[in-house]
């Protein structure tokens, strides 16, 4: 298996061995793994941002699997904006 690795300097500094992984979830996951509390609330408004963009320039066209994925995403970044002090 190989390894996927999240960048904690930059959240647009993403390795992935995949590159079939859509950007706005590559945003999602930074803004979890982010350790850094002084930059999670920017990593979530940029994640937001991108799971937004996308349920607007091509919901009508997701599969219903992504469609429940993107609001999934957005669930996730919810929580973890409750969570960050």
């Amino acid at each position: 298996m190989e390894n996927t690795r999240v960048s904690k300097d930059s959240m647009t500094d993403i390795a992935y061995n995949g590159s079939n992984i859509p950007q706005w979830k590559q945003l999602c996951i930074a803004a979890l793994a982010e350790r850094d509390p002084l930059k999670v609330p920017e990593q979530i408004a940029v994640a937001r941002s991108a799971v937004l963009d996308q349920i607007e320039d091509n919901f009508s066209k997701s599969s219903s699997h992504e469609q429940l994925a993107l609001r999934n995403a957005l669930v996730a970044l919810d929580v973890l904006r409750d969570l960050t002090p």
